[in-house]
């Protein structure tokens, strides 16, 4: 009989430590689930605050672009009714391909104009140390001249600044190799690549 009730002891024991041990095996389960949930919680939550920046973003870049080329039009728009006082059959390029290299023409009296609007800055604003200095303009701009000259245009690039208009005309890359320099730069606001850029020297631009 001792044996009977030790046997029915030892296997309620074994029965109760498994459900201990599955309730156990359940508890750890749950907490390793519920934290599962909160990482894949936080996860998204930092995935949408992401997605959320980059629009953001995305929208800045968005206005600045536009507020740039409308700036930007804004400023060609005057230069050509300035341009249109002294050559009278200037044209805007822009009008027959708006990717056009240079802004405007006067194919009567072969020349080509740039135009970069700067109204925002004095001429010489960047004319310090720790900068390249002077005014610039593409470099694509350049190597266009250097095909247009051949063909007997002239080249002139202006630029509308906050204290004036200040032009220069590239006429002999050789001769003219003091008054401009090469760099890069961009609109870092735009996260934009940087690029070829021609430094065209304070010194070597004229007050319209």
């Amino acid at each position: 009989m001792y044996l009977l009730l030790l046997y029915y002891i030892i296997n309620f024991i074994i029965f109760l430590f498994k459900h201990l041990l599955l309730y156990g095996f359940m508890l750890i389960d749950s907490k390793l689930e519920k934290n599962r949930l909160e990482k894949k919680h936080e996860q998204m939550k930092l995935q949408l605050h992401r997605i959320g920046r980059k629009r953001k973003s995305n929208e800045r870049k968005k206005r600045l672009t536009r507020k740039l080329l409308e700036c930007g039009k804004e400023g060609e728009i005057k230069m050509l009714e300035i341009l249109k006082k002294k050559y009278k059959n200037v044209v805007d390029n822009n009008i027959t391909n708006k990717y056009s290299t240079f802004d405007f023409s006067d194919n009567t009296m072969k020349v080509d104009f740039e135009c970069k609007n700067r109204v925002k800055y004095t001429h010489n604003q960047f004319d310090k140390d720790g900068y390249v200095g002077g005014l610039m303009y593409g470099r694509n701009k350049f190597n266009y001249s250097l095909e247009r000259l051949k063909l007997g245009y002239r080249q002139i690039i202006y630029w509308p600044c906050k204290d004036g208009i200040f032009f220069w005309e590239l006429y002999s890359p050789e001769k003219q190799k003091e008054e401009y320099t090469f760099g890069k730069n961009c609109n870092k606001e735009l996260n934009q690549t940087p690029q070829d850029m021609v430094y065209v020297k304070i010194k070597s631009l004229t007050k319209l």
